[in-house]
């Protein structure tokens, strides 16, 4: 391969790791991107790359050999129209080179968790047998490092786990050879253009697999197991509302991985690390795929009872005063906040809001109120009168008038934090599940997390 002229689109921490990549084979690398501040980097002195950047990053592309396009720039702009042959990403570029089987994760909610209990589940069997012998093991993706920075390590004895979004599904003409699918609702229609467009991209994961690969598939989600049609892939199915044919279920409190006439037990429900209804149908995903992949069962149930789960996703901070403060700074759409409003039976303080992202909070607004043990939802951010408006709404309908609901507005996420802190007494649940993104405030939801962990760690 000569020296190829090469566009980076975007740079982020995708953008980063293509740079770093292509720059070590000595190829002519663009960084283009609208925030001009990225030009002022020290990096920008590097003689090796050019800079282009400023509201006008996208004109003029095709001059390049390849154009990598990170996942914060839409897949669909019309920028991109006359350039496609050239078009890729680090995701897609990393499908077509990797030497070894992948394992892909995506859903709505809870891939990263699925992704990092998979990980957790096979680095114990690394370098040793069990139906699959497996040399190494690599997570990648949105969780754990960007593939592109281990892809020259891998040799084909090894297996990768990679979370994917829809962002990194869009441009895919390769599928994982274990596909997971999670429960999939409403979420970056500020991105997407709608909801289909969202789904179309999730697809990808199963779209271009094989008779001799798997899909593991949420059968509880109506969505979800619709993509069973969508693929050639063997499928094994999750649930807990239904006793399933191949795949993984619950039945007298026992986990249960079948595959033709035989099943195993590999956990119990109440012996499980992680909280939440949600969380038992990550596991129950994650022990399909260790199952599939040979790892003994004593294993994979000692990965369901120690693996207590990533930061930012109900995870348990702090007690004050008898109140427990859980961050769930990660959940940032509608769905994945109810899902950790149900893990709580007791009073619970929600603290939510944050950037747009155009979802629909009426969901969310009739969950609030039917759950008698909300008794106070403090809002802040660019959707504080939305998300009020929806639970207002909902409270009209199904009047709770012996449990009655407080609606809090806070201009900033300490002062929320601080009122939450007041009103919490023992036996409370204060949770922060923004139902939204960060951006309007912070960086990220880890910045939005660590500031809640910090406050509570830090409060007399």
């Amino acid at each position: 391969m000569g020296v190829m002229k090469i566009a980076v689109v975007g740079y982020g921490v995708e953008g980063k790791s293509v740079v770093k990549y292509f720059g070590k084979r000595k190829h002519e690398i663009t960084i283009c991107d609208i925030n001009g501040e990225v030009a002022k980097l020290p990096e920008a002195k590097s003689r090796n790359f050019s800079w282009k950047v400023g509201p006008h990053y996208l004109n003029n592309l095709g001059g390049f050999d390849l154009i990598f396009r990170s996942p914060g720039i839409p897949y669909l702009k019309p920028e991109f129209n006359a350039i496609r042959s050239q078009l890729t990403s680090a995701t897609k570029y990393f499908f077509e080179k990797c030497p070894c089987p992948i394992v892909g994760v995506t859903g709505t909610k809870g891939k990263g968790t699925v992704s990092s209990l998979i990980y957790e589940m096979l680095r114990r069997v690394e370098g040793g047998s069990g139906g699959q012998k497996i040399n190494r093991v690599f997570l990648g993706g949105n969780i754990g490092a960007s593939p592109l920075d281990f892809l020259d390590e891998l040799k084909p004895g090894d297996l990768v786990i990679l979370e994917l979004s829809s962002f990194q599904l869009q441009d895919l003409n390769k599928s994982p050879f274990i596909s997971v699918v999670l429960g999939i609702s409403e979420d970056h229609l500020d991105h997407h253009k709608d909801l289909d467009e969202y789904i179309e991209a999730k697809k990808n994961i199963v779209k271009f697999q094989g008779t001799a690969d798997f899909a593991v598939i949420d059968a509880d989600n109506e969505v979800s197991n619709s993509f069973a049609k969508d693929t050639k892939a063997k499928i094994f199915k999750v649930s807990l509302e239904s006793l399933i044919g191949d795949g993984c279920f619950i039945k007298v409190g026992k986990l249960i991985f079948k595959r033709g006439e035989t099943g195993v037990i590999f956990g119990e429900k109440n012996r499980v690390g992680l909280i939440g209804e949600h969380n038992l149908k990550n596991i129950l995903a994650a022990g399909a795929v260790a199952n599939l992949l040979g790892v003994p069962v004593n294993i994979i149930e000692k990965a369901t009872r120690e693996f207590k789960g990533l930061p930012h996703r109900l995870e348990l901070v702090g007690e004050k005063n008898g109140a427990k403060f859980y961050n769930d700074s990660a959940s940032t759409n509608p769905s994945t906040t109810i899902a950790a409003l149900r893990a709580f039976n007791t009073p619970t303080i929600l603290i939510a809001g944050g950037s747009e992202k155009n979802a629909d909070f009426s969901p969310l607004g009739l969950e609030i109120a039917k759950r008698k043990n909300i008794k106070t939802v403090i809002l802040m951010g660019q959707t504080r009168g939305r998300i009020e408006s929806a639970i207002e709404k909902a409270c009209a309908k199904s009047p709770r008038p012996d449990a009655p609901l407080e609606l809090i507005g806070a201009d900033s996420y300490m002062e929320a934090f601080m009122v939450a802190k007041m009103l919490a007494t023992s036996g409370d649940v204060v949770l922060l599940s923004p139902a939204c993104a960060s951006f309007d405030m912070f960086k990220n939801y880890a910045e939005r997390g660590d500031l809640f962990r910090n406050f509570v760690l830090d409060a007399n």
